[in-house]
Order: C-alpha cells, then sequence, then structure tokens
C-alpha cells in the first residue's frame, strides 16, 4: 500500500539493528533508506551519507539538496527523507549511526552543533574532509567485523565518538561556534530532539516530553528557548506539521487515516490544527502537491 511507506526505515529484514551503533550500508541495501517509489520515509536511525561520485537530489525534511561528488548528509532519527533522480554514475558510502549515543558525548557546544546539522544537514568537503571521514567510516566498518575481539564494544563506541570529532569540526571549520562545557541544558535539550523523534504520534503535549525528562514543563521551554531560540511547543508543532505534510503530500491516505496515524481525537481537530499552523486545510494543502 502506498498509504503504508511513510514508516521508519528499519524493517524486520533491515541489514540495521537499533542496538548497533553504527552499520555500514550497501547500495544493495538502499531501499532501506530510501524508498524506490521515491515516497519520504522517516528514518528510525541517524547516519551519514557521502556522495563519491555522479549528481542526484535528495529531500531532506522537506527541502530539496543537490548532490556533487563531495557532498556529505547527515541524518537524526525521525528525518523525513526521500530520494529523486540519482544517476546511474552516482557513487556513495551509507553509515548508519545510532544518534542515541551522541547524548553520551561531552562536545563543547554540542547542541549548537547539533543545531547547525539539523539546519544545514548537507555539506560541500574539501579532498581532506573527505578523505578523513572515508578512512575513519571504512576503519570502523572493518573493525566492527571483528566480534571476536574481547573488547569489541569498547572499540566501536570510541571510533563512533572519533568519527563525531570530525563531523563537528566540519561544521565548526565554515560556520565559527562558541566553544563552551556541554551543560546539562545541553543535555536535556538533546534528549527532548530524540524525544520527539520517537513520540510526536503519542503526544504533542509540552507538559508530556517535560515528564519524560523528570521538569517541569516551564523549565523545559526556558531551555528550549536559550538553546534553539525555539519554544518547546513550537519544536512539537514543527514536527507535526512536517510529518503530517510528508503524509498528505506523499501517500493515498485519507485525512481521517493520517489524522488517526497522528493520534488526533478526529478529522476536524487535526484539520483546525493544520489550518492554523499552515494557513491551509489539509485537502487544500493536498491539492498544491498534487
Amino acid at each position: 500500500m502506498i498509504g503504508d511507506n511513510i514508516v521508519p526505515v528499519l524493517s524486520n529484514d533491515s541489514p540495521v539493528s537499533e542496538t548497533d551503533l553504527f552499520t555500514y550500508i550497501d547500495s544493495k541495501d538502499y531501499h532501506t533508506i530510501i524508498n524506490p517509489d521515491t515516497l519520504p520515509r522517516s528514518l528510525r536511525s541517524g547516519g551519514i551519507f557521502l556522495c563519491l561520485g555522479g549528481e542526484g537530489d535528495v529531500i531532506i525534511n522537506g527541502h530539496k539538496y543537490h548532490l556533487t561528488a563531495g557532498t556529505l548528509c547527515f541524518a537524526f532519527k525521525g528525518t523525513i527523507i526521500q530520494a529523486l533522480d540519482m544517476g546511474d554514475d552516482f557513487k556513495s558510502y551509507t553509515l548508519a549511526i545510532n544518534t542515541d549515543f551522541l547524548r553520551e558525548l561531552n562536545i563543547p557546544s554540542a547542541s549548537s552543533i547539533q543545531m547547525m546539522m539539523r539546519e544545514h544537514p548537507c555539506v560541500t568537503l574539501t579532498r581532506k574532509q573527505l578523505d578523513d571521514i572515508l578512512e575513519i567510516s571504512k576503519m570502523m566498518h572493518d573493525k566492527d567485523q571483528n566480534t571476536s575481539h574481547p573488547y569489541h564494544e569498547q572499540i566501536n563506541k570510541h571510533m563512533l565518538m572519533l568519527l563525531c570529532y570530525e563531523l563537528a569540526a566540519i561544521y565548526t571549520h565554515d560556520m565559527p561556534v562558541k566553544h563552551e562545557p556541554c551543560s546539562r541544558q545541553d543535555i536535556l535539550f538533546r534528549e527532548f530532539l530524540s524525544l520527539l523523534a520517537t513520540d510526536i504520534t503519542i503526544s504533542r503535549e509540552v507538559q508530556y516530553y517535560a515528564d519524560k525528562l523528570c521538569i517541569t514543563p516551564k523549565y523545559l521551554t526556558i531551555i528550549t528557548r536559550q538553546v534553539s531560540d525555539r519554544s518547546a511547543a513550537a519544536w512539537i508543532t514543527r514536527t507535526v506539521i512536517l510529518n503530517a505534510k510528508a503524509l498528505l503530500s506523499s501517500t493515498q491516505l485519507s485525512v481521517q487515516q493520517i489524522s488517526a496515524r497522528l493520534n488526533f481525537p478526529n478529522p476536524s481537530f487535526f484539520g483546525q490544527y493544520f489550518l492554523r499552523h499552515t494557513g491551509l486545510t489539509p485537502k487544500e494543502y493536498r491539492r498544491q502537491k498534487m
């Protein structure tokens, strides 16, 4: 069914497991990431995607990016991705990453860097940057194969940390970020974004996410404004609308079915919510995209 195509990228037969810190994905398995019918999918695991040759186009969270050799795309869990017009000469390297692990890292200005990655998921690398990322990624893949090593898990964690530092360096090279110690606010903000990726169809209430983080709704809003200049409620709304637009524009689900999938009490409430935040009814938005 076309209506079932916006689903977590990790299916039962996927080469990626949510318990893995990272997994190399061969091009023959790209159907687990990119829908072959170019319909959008919501990623259950984040990762990096490197264009090594040729050209192509990808839509990430509703924005189109043109890929050429040396382009790196970074995706967080919950990212909505759609590929278009990949040429026959297109070559790439993909490493799926369990981004929950990022919350354990004490990277200076981690939240600011993460915000830049979300706002600018695709960047053009220098030859040196591309070679460094490829070298680390391929080393991670090779080391991961040695499952009999007594410190296999520890090695994987440190290899992933090395990759994260290299990625952070790329995002601070041309777009300087103020370096400061990783604060409790940074950690809570990252945990909030991670919860949004998994629980947005469960609740749209700030109270729900604050309870999950064991803080007050007021404090959660203070944190999100300090880190991102956007309130917790605005982040929730943005995520709901992003998912609603993807379902309306690229599936055959009825408005009633979409309303139920996004956990609205009824289609009327969903329609009012969508109209209030986009200026269009769900049906009007769908007609514009046809």
